[in-house]
């Protein structure tokens, strides 16, 4: 049976829950406010992360289930679960998380941000796509918008037009950060005086407003970063994460703690 991970019970984690439920999947949704807009939805309410372990077996197709849980859980969750996709709609990278998460566990490794990085990449890429960063925090914006804009709530970013704002889009958000960083898919690792990797998770528009993440092409990302995993030790390194769609993107830039 397919499962769905929504992280976040807002106005989008709704609009996620439809799609859920048209497309019968088991959907997991996870937010810390028990009355989040999402709450009255659920046909099942778990506060203890051993007791929905228990007992999501029992859940059917078309069912949601709302974990009352923060975004810690979410390594973890996805790991035991093998959704589909996970739909991230909440104010956090998720991607980004739940690599470094899953570092931390894996092999300890504490990232900071890094902002040498971020300001390379600013420097060099097309300044029209910048949308806006924040260096301290190594991460920077990608988008065919304009700080001021907003796009309606069921766009479906059609690709090479916008139709909202009458603009010209040449190539993807997700093509023009493979094309840089050089990526025939979703995983880069590069190996020279220092360690790069880059991972671009790509969102898949499910329906007009909603974009998803594939279980299987974050799991293979994973993967391919376990095994490399030894050639960390007592290395500098810079990871790259990006979560892209045709019209927006976001990028973090870590670097190994002191």
């Amino acid at each position: 049976m397919s499962c769905l991970i929504v992280a976040g019970g807002g106005k989008f984690g709704k609009k996620a829950l439809e799609f859920g439920i048209k497309n019968n999947y088991k959907i997991i949704l996870i937010d810390n406010d028990p009355n989040c807009i999402c709450a009255s939805d659920a046909d099942y309410k778990f506060d203890n992360l051993n007791d929905f372990y228990s007992r999501i077996n029992d859940v059917k197709a078309g069912k949601i289930v709302f974990l009352i849980s923060d975004v810690s859980i979410i390594t973890d969750l996805f790991l035991k679960l093998n959704p589909e996709y996970i739909i991230p709609v909440i104010p956090i990278h998720l991607l980004a998380y739940i690599i470094s998460d899953f570092l931390k566990q894996k092999k300890a490794l504490n990232l900071i941000s890094d902002s040498k990085s971020a300001f390379n990449f600013i420097e060099k890429a097309n300044s029209k796509l910048i949308l806006s960063y924040n260096l301290d925090q190594g991460v920077v914006y990608l988008s065919y918008c304009k700080i001021d804009e907003i796009c309606p709530d069921n766009c479906v970013g059609p690709e090479k037009y916008c139709p909202n704002f009458k603009r010209e889009k040449p190539v993807t958000i997700t093509k023009y950060l493979q094309n840089y960083y050089q990526l025939t898919n979703h995983f880069r690792f590069i190996e020279d005086k220092s360690l790069t990797v880059i991972i671009i998770g790509e969102s898949y528009q499910l329906m007009g407003g909603l974009g998803g993440l594939k279980g299987s092409e974050i799991y293979n990302s994973l993967k391919k970063l376990e095994n490399i995993l030894d050639t960390f030790s007592n290395r500098k390194y810079t990871l790259i994460i990006a979560t892209t769609c045709n019209c927006h993107g976001v990028i973090n830039f870590y670097k190994q703690s002191p």
